[in-house]
Formats: C-alpha cells, sequence, structure tokens
C-alpha cells in the first residue's frame, strides 16, 4: 500500500506535534538566548575545578537544542498564516496564549481557535523534518 492511499492517524499526529511544539520553550533556554534581567553574582562562580568534557557536552546540548528550535521555526514559517499565528500565540510567544486568549487576540470564537488549533498542528507535522511526526493507520 502507497503513501497516498494511506489514512493519516490525526489523533496521533496531533499529539506528535504537540509535544515537539511544547518542547520548544525548553530548548530555547538551552540555547542561551533567553535573558535574564538579574546580575551575575559573584557566589554563581564554579566551585570546582575546570572540567573540559562538561564544558563540551554543555555546548553540544546547546548547539543541539539550538538547531531543534530552527527546525521548529522553520516548519512553523512553512504554515498558512493564521495557522502560523495560532501556533506562535500558543507554543512560541514568550507568555503562551489560551485558546481563549488567541480567540480574543484573533476575533475569532475559543471553538473556532480549538478547530483552526487542530489544523495547524497536522500542517505542522507534515512541514517539521519533513513529515516525521506523521502517524499512518
Amino acid at each position: 500500500m502507497d503513501l497516498l492511499t494511506k489514512e493519516l492517524n490525526e489523533r496521533v499526529t496531533r499529539a506528535n506535534a504537540k509535544k515537539v511544539l511544547k518542547l520548544y520553550k525548553k530548548l530555547e533556554r538551552q540555547t542561551g538566548k533567553s535573558f535574564s534581567l538579574r546580575s551575575p553574582i559573584l557566589s554563581e562562580m564554579p566551585k570546582g575545578p575546570f572540567n573540559a568534557t562538561m564544558l563540551e557536552d554543555r555546548l553540544i546540548r546547546q548547539m543541539d537544542a539550538e538547531r531543534e528550535c530552527l527546525e521548529i521555526l522553520k516548519a512553523v514559517e512553512l504554515l498558512e498564516e493564521r495557522e502560523k499565528q495560532i501556533i506562535q500565540l500558543a507554543y512560541i510567544s514568550a507568555t503562551q496564549y489560551t485558546n481563549y486568549k488567541i480567540g480574543r487576540e484573533l476575533q475569532y470564537s475559543e471553538r473556532t481557535i480549538e478547530r483552526f488549533k487542530s489544523g495547524a498542528l497536522i500542517q505542522f507535522a507534515y512541514a517539521y523534518k519533513n513529515g516525521e511526526l506523521l502517524v499512518w493507520k
């Protein structure tokens, strides 16, 4: 059976898309792009000897997180404008909006936003890493 005749398992595909999008904020923090208003204090300085392996591991995690953030943002950019706005407000923006707040922002009902978000998650799953999140029945 080829890909054109298979049926998409939308429930599992949406769950996969949500899982990846919910990771975005954590990954963004790992890249070091989030800024803190606190000034560093002396007590936060390293207390032990310098460990090059730990530094290398941290840099690798940071680069992996940055690469993943870029993959997510690239997939979001491929969405239709309305769906892109909904995904950005729900998962990407600094303050993540509820469906109610997204509806107020975009002037749709909360139920309509739920429907649009459902479709947006499917679109995201298709766009993310060439459909890596898609699950077929």
